[in-house]
């Protein structure tokens, strides 16, 4: 078993051109060029898309390999997956190669494996480079072909960068020198994953709402920041997808997840000098503002300046910036209670908007505190995971509908503030 840690970028057929002349730029101990041929499996029930596993045998040259993949998780988005490599004399699927630990104990390999058919294919030419990068050996990988379910089909053209040894701090340096070709951005979905939305018969993406974040009862503050700023990458990055797949209102998506990441900069900002995210925080307000008109989906995020400053704000996560500007008190800060500091921000939430709203206001008074109000929810939907969601979700929805003018507001403002505060005991009340 090895664990597959990697960058995918998604690339314009100009950037497909250009980025070989980069990359050959770079310090290499290897090249070559593999034409690949993949087929993915799964049983008619969905039985391995259930458990989150990838199973597929790839062909090359006449050798055949079979790899099965976990789900896995994102760590400042970069993805970190289990992945099982298994030779194959031909191109026969054999699942009882794979060691039997991979496999949920209930499942029965056996009844598995007759079950399994081919749903759809992958085939594409990659081009490698094996990149030696400050202390690291990084894949670089391009390829360009198509992925076909049935009658539906779409093109690929993509890079990959895998951490084969050193760090992923390295990778992130690394993929930023990659930021002046024009027409690549960040790619969250794997081919199996596109293939699966074909064989559905869309290659729509769903939605991308805004969810509560959950952490750990027992994760402490800087956890708790760790995985706020995960939530917002993945919400920001969810949003661009669906942009690029012409759902034009995710542009308002990509925006908000802007504000979310300067709002969770803002929350913990108590904790973390201003110095330590000026940079970041005037580079999201310039684009933040770039987004409050219309926009070309590529004309945004195709621009190497957008990739840049999404690189960076991974890298300050990866890297834990902060830490280079705190002293032993923020320290002490940050090892203390997530669920303590949302007790305490929840009610300064609170507070705030209990100022803004506590009297009727006019039409422009409300467009007035529109920002105000956007900038609480976000806190709600940032500090509410440690509450049940049966109480926060509707607490959070009705400030939703004022935000939104969903009716009359002066109606909605009251039934808001007149909500009981599911994170305090009614003596407690602000």
């Amino acid at each position: 078993m090895t664990v597959e840690i990697e960058l995918k970028f998604i690339a314009s057929p100009a950037a497909l051109a250009a980025l070989p002349e980069k990359i050959t730029g770079w310090k290499c101990e290897a090249h070559e060029v593999l034409q690949l041929s993949n087929t993915y499996y799964d049983s008619e029930l969905g039985v391995l898309r259930s458990h989150r596993f990838g199973l597929r045998v790839r062909g090359c040259n006449q050798t055949y390999e079979m790899t099965l993949k976990s789900a896995g998780s994102v760590v400042g988005g970069i993805a970190h997956r289990q992945e099982y490599n298994i030779d194959l004399p031909d191109d026969k699927l054999d699942i009882s190669l794979l060691p039997k630990d991979v496999w949920p104990d209930d499942m029965n390999v056996a009844e598995l494996q007759e079950t399994l058919n081919p749903l759809f294919t992958t085939d594409f030419k990659r081009e490698t480079w094996l990149i030696n990068f400050q202390q690291s050996q990084i894949e670089i990988a391009l390829d360009q072909g198509i992925i076909q379910a049935g009658e539906l089909s779409e093109p690929i053209g993509e890079l990959e960068m895998e951490l084969k040894q050193g760090n992923a701090a390295d990778m992130l340096a690394l993929a930023q020198q990659l930021t002046t070709v024009e027409g690549l951005r960040l790619g969250s979905q794997s081919k199996a994953a596109r293939g699966y939305r074909l064989l559905a018969g869309s290659a729509e993406l769903p939605e991308a709402e805004m969810v509560i974040l959950t952490v750990s009862d027992k994760a402490n503050t800087e956890q708790g920041l760790e995985a706020a700023l995960e939530w917002a990458l993945s919400y920001w990055q969810r949003n661009e997808a669906n942009w690029f797949d012409g759902e034009t209102q995710a542009q308002y998506g990509v925006r908000h997840a802007l504000t979310t990441i300067r709002q969770i900069l803002v929350v913990f900002g108590g904790m973390i000098p201003r110095k330590a995210t000026t940079s970041l925080r005037e580079r999201l307000v310039t684009l933040e503002q770039q987004l409050e008109s219309k926009q070309d989906v590529a004309s945004i995020c195709e621009q190497p300046g957008y990739l840049q400053l999404k690189l960076a704000v991974m890298a300050w996560l990866m890297n834990k910036g902060w830490r280079l500007f705190i002293d032993e008190k923020g320290k002490q800060k940050l090892s203390g209670s997530f669920k303590r500091f949302a007790d305490v921000m929840m009610s300064r939430c609170r507070s705030e908007l209990k100022e803004a709203f506590n009297k009727p206001l006019t039409n422009d008074g409300y467009n007035d505190q529109q920002p105000r109000l956007e900038r609480q929810i976000i806190n709600f939907y940032l500090l509410s995971g440690a509450y049940d969601p049966e109480q926060s979700l509707p607490y959070i929805d009705v400030w939703q509908k004022l935000f939104n003018a969903e009716g009359d507001r002066d109606l909605l403002r009251r039934s808001a503030m007149e909500q009981p505060l599911f994170w305090l005991n009614s003596s407690q009340h602000v």
